[in-house]
């Protein structure tokens, strides 16, 4: 149960983090969109070339600085104390692989801003299944507990990069030149001004489930499990969010065409699916909030029959 807890906390820490350089990259996906949207591929090149240079620039200073504060992170979210251990170590591993996290959303904020969401699609099934089956060598074959969680999930957004490069370079589908990677502060400032309020909306709201976190790890273990695995399934059905991409590619290639009447109903059946997916999902919960609590612990056991039950409260709420 304390593995667990670690894991559950650990990657709530990460999963924010995540989103917040997913929103952060949503400025690239604009700024592309519009560029391919009126045509000109040179300036699309232009701010591809300068997100690569102000991401290198980002990832490295968030690396060294989550780094630094890993037991301050772990302290003030109020890790119980059997799981304190294994959060830090979980923690550590994950925020070694931030490069990586970022180098895979900044190219699939590129290629969605070409028009292609197919292709970063494939790099993340790559990466999800990678990440199944490190798991099951790391934690089922090797038992190395959070440290095997947190080596999965590393060396399988490393493995969608190095893929991801893979097809860049084969395709040849974008075209850099030295020049484009000449800082410029109107590139980045447009990059940053989009990307910046898109990550606090999103962090906000992961902000908002860590503080749920603290408090449910002061209540013991039993409950900063439940909260935990409830976070993730929470996370895994907020994946609707991903209608924003979908919005920001088509609305900016819309918007730079000169064509805003198509980002306007781009939108709006955008928010009539995601408003449809949230409607089934609330009910489909509804009676089985249990049972998908329970696939993440033990019900025979007294502690695994508490965390299912707390859980089963929290997740159909």
């Amino acid at each position: 149960l304390a593995s667990t807890t670690a894991v559950s906390i650990g990657s709530q820490v990460m999963h924010m983090i995540t989103v917040m350089i997913v929103g952060l990259s949503m400025g690239t996906t604009v700024s592309v969109g519009q560029a391919v949207g009126a045509g000109d591929r040179k300036q699309a090149a232009h701010n591809i070339g300068n997100t690569v240079i102000l991401f290198l620039v980002v990832s490295i200073a968030l690396t060294a600085i989550l780094l630094s504060l890993v037991h301050p992170i772990v302290v003030a979210i109020s890790t119980p104390t059997d799981a304190v251990s294994g959060t830090i170590t979980y923690l550590t591993i994950c925020f070694i692989g931030i490069p990586f996290i970022t180098s895979y959303n900044i190219i699939s904020s590129i290629f969605r801003g070409l028009g292609d969401s197919k292709s970063p699609m494939c790099f993340i099934a790559t990466a999800c299944a990678a990440n199944i089956a490190l798991d099951y060598l790391f934690m089922g074959v090797l038992h190395l507990g959070p440290a095997g969680a947190a080596l999965g999930t590393t060396l399988s957004q490393a493995i969608s990069v190095v893929v991801s490069l893979t097809v860049i370079l084969k395709r040849r589908s974008i075209v850099l030149k030295k020049s484009d990677f000449k800082p410029c502060r109107a590139v980045m400032g447009k990059i940053l001004g989009i990307g910046i309020p898109i990550a606090f909306q999103d962090g906000l709201i992961q902000v908002a489930f860590i503080i749920i976190t603290i408090i449910a790890n002061q209540r013991g273990l039993n409950d900063a499990a439940a909260v935990g695995i409830v976070e993730k399934v929470i996370s895994f059905l907020f994946l609707v969010s991903s209608m924003l991409s979908t919005v920001s590619a088509l609305g900016a290639q819309n918007i730079g065409a000169g064509k805003p009447e198509r980002a306007i109903q781009t939108l709006r059946y955008a928010v009539m699916l995601a408003a449809g997916f949230g409607v089934l999902a609330s009910i489909a919960i509804q009676f089985t909030a249990e049972g998908i609590v329970s696939l993440f612990t033990d019900p025979s056991t007294a502690d695994g029959a508490a965390v299912v039950r707390f859980g089963g409260q929290y997740l159909r709420g």
